[in-house]
């Protein structure tokens, strides 16, 4: 029987969230005013987590990419050095005419350093192929002359259309030439089935074409110093050299032959611009760098990269530790644990700013800067260990400088002999030793009292003279310690015109002097000096372009304590953009294709020796002016 009304309904059971907001009317104002406050500081530490987390995230992205930008910077600074090298190497063997002894040069003490593949000489009486091979562990080259057939074949190749660029210029050429695999048996390398990528370096002198080459394909060697300058017993850093979008050498393990990130191949290869972000490599994240490497025509045929991989992150224990915090100060305790959590915030991110902005200055090249962290947690260890990381790559650089600072200077002074000297070496010294010779000769044979004896005297007295003029020029070549001693800078002066007399630019303009009839007395080297007045007369010379005029001062200056030499010329001038780069080493206003840039960089090395300065002011279109100041010797 229904016993219920007719006509109603039957009540509705309350929902669970009803009884809860029910339950909750039920408490306390205080026990909700709590539990309101505890639900506001969760929600605003877990906001603050995913905010601070997205921001750090950002962040290590950053400093992640600064580095990545860093290392290939450095990491590209090493790879040129390599290829400067190889032109360096080339321009103190190109004027060897013998084959034979040119191998012998090739292996000597220091080139292991710098291991030259194979080298090709196009000479007058024929071509030969100088090709590496190992004699009992040592370095040795044989020599092996090519047929006319031979001969034509590389010359139908890069390395042919290589030393015929450098044959039209009259200048060095240095770049990369692709190879193909099929004609590396051509030049002693062995024959393979994929092309070569090879960095050669040519110029054309009086016994004709010379071409060095390194192959670069499996050559870890190459890659090997840019790890122990950049990240030295690291497993986490890579770097490696792609032909085309196939890695050629690499110090990546198991990634060799295998294909770039197809992003970096849009971005590099198609694209011709530098890539910087998350790579795939080899199946491993990398944070990573890229930029094209071009060939001698500046077609991209390949790129060069370095990175260091995501899975081993050096950051992974921060960002653990720095959530971990988080989450501690969500329990911690209400208002004063959300305070905070703000402030801990705010404090994170600003050394984050801070050290990322940091990375990216010492990225564009401020090795001197320093992020100033003080504090004692990871971010501290981290900016303590990105200074200690800076100031050891600071510290390696100017090693390298100080390392290669002799070898510039030799070099320089080679240059410099190879312009002034090398026609009069060459031209006169074999017919001074025969003159010399049957002079000798017949003035023994002449009777005391003969006619022709006197005469006779007077060529040998002379001849002798002249060798020993060009045997001053080699002397003045020749690598040596600095060796100071009270000397006329108006003395110095007389032999730098007397040694640039016959220099052919130096000839076509007109050269004033300005000398005192007093001594100006320095203690220094006079060689040394005789380097830096002739790289400053010469390069003087040469900005007048065949006309106008250079005039040398030499004078106290006006506190009597210094001795100032002014070289003044009317040429072409030096634009106001490249002043401060002028004493760079390899910077040079000459043209690519003149001059190696490091004159005047050695030439103020030699100068800070003394304790003097180098001056340059120049307008552009009207002349240059350069004034060096050294300290006067003052009698006692």
């Amino acid at each position: 029987m229904n016993l219920e009304p007719p006509g109603e309904a039957p009540e509705e059971r309350p929902s669970r969230w009803a009884l809860l907001w029910k339950r909750l009317r039920r408490l306390s104002l205080r026990t909700r005013l709590v539990l309101a406050f505890v639900i506001l500081i969760v929600s605003s530490a877990s906001a603050t987590i995913l905010i601070g987390s997205t921001v750090f995230g950002r962040k290590v992205d950053e400093m992640a990419r600064a580095s990545a930008g860093l290392y290939r910077k450095l990491g590209a600074q090493v790879f040129d050095l390599q290829q400067e090298r190889l032109e360096t190497a080339l321009q103190s063997l190109a004027h060897v005419t013998d084959v034979v002894l040119l191998a012998e040069r090739l292996r000597a003490p220091g080139r292991a350093e710098l291991p030259v593949d194979f080298a090709v000489r196009w000479g007058p009486s024929g071509a030969a192929v100088l090709e590496r091979k190992a004699v009992g562990g040592d370095l040795a080259y044989g020599v092996r002359t090519l047929t006319e057939r031979e001969r034509r074949e590389i010359d139908g190749t890069v390395l042919g259309a290589a030393a015929e660029r450098a044959r039209r210029q009259g200048a060095a050429i240095t770049g990369l030439v692709v190879l193909p695999g099929a004609q590396a048996g051509w030049i002693g390398l062995p024959p393979q089935d994929e092309d070569q990528l090879l960095a050669v370096s040519a110029v054309h002198t009086s016994a004709g074409v010379t071409l060095l080459g390194r192959r670069l394909n499996d050559n870890v060697a190459l890659l090997r110093p840019m790890a122990d300058l950049i990240h030295p017993n690291s497993p986490r850093f890579g770097a490696t050299v792609f032909l085309g979008a196939r890695r050629i050498a690499t110090i990546v393990g198991g990634a060799g032959g295998t294909v770039a990130d197809p992003r970096v191949v849009r971005t590099v290869l198609e694209e011709g611009q530098v890539y910087t972000g998350v790579a795939d490599v080899a199946g491993t994240d990398y944070y990573a760098s890229y930029q094209p490497l071009r060939d001698l025509d500046g077609r991209i045929v390949g790129m060069f990269g370095v990175g260091e991989g995501i899975g081993e992150d050096a950051y992974a224990e921060i960002r653990r530790r720095t959530v971990a915090l988080f989450s501690g100060l969500i329990a911690g305790g209400m208002i004063f644990g959300f305070l905070m959590t703000y402030l801990f915030s705010v404090w994170l991110v600003r050394p984050i700013r801070e050290l990322a902005a940091g990375m990216s200055r010492v990225a564009e090249g401020d090795l001197g800067h320093k992020v100033r962290i003080e504090s004692a947690d990871e971010l501290g260890r981290l900016a303590r260990a990105f200074n200690r990381m800076v100031r050891a790559v600071k510290e390696r650089d100017n090693k390298l400088q100080e390392m290669t600072a002799d070898r510039l200077s030799a070099v320089e002074r080679q240059v410099s002999v190879g312009r002034l000297a090398a026609g009069v070496a060459h031209e006169i010294n074999n017919p001074l030793t025969a003159i010399l010779s049957l002079s000798s000769l017949l003035l023994k044979k002449a009777p005391p009292g003969a006619p022709e004896r006197e005469d006779l005297e007077i060529i040998v007295a002379e001849t002798t003279r002249c060798r020993e003029i060009v045997k001053g020029l080699l002397d003045f070549a020749r690598e040596r310690p600095i060796a100071k001693r009270i000397v006329d800078l108006r003395d110095v002066l007389r032999d730098t015109m007397r040694l640039t007399a016959k220099y052919e630019p130096l000839k076509a303009v007109t050269l004033e002097t300005r000398f005192p009839d007093y001594p100006l007395y320095v203690n220094g080297d006079p060689k040394l000096l005789q380097q830096v007045f002739t790289n400053l007369l010469t390069n003087a010379a040469e900005a007048c372009e065949g006309r106008g005029a250079v005039r040398l001062t030499a004078a106290e200056d006006a506190s009597g304590g210094f001795v100032e030499v002014r070289f003044d010329d009317t040429g072409k001038g030096i634009p106001a953009e490249h002043l401060p780069r002028i004493f760079e080493p390899f910077f040079t206003t000459k043209g690519a294709r003149k001059g190696t840039g490091l004159g005047l960089s050695v030439s103020l090395g030699i100068v800070q020796k003394h304790e003097g300065t180098i001056d340059v002011r120049s307008e552009e279109g009207k002349g240059t002016t350069v004034t060096v100041t050294l300290p006067r010797w003052e009698w006692v």
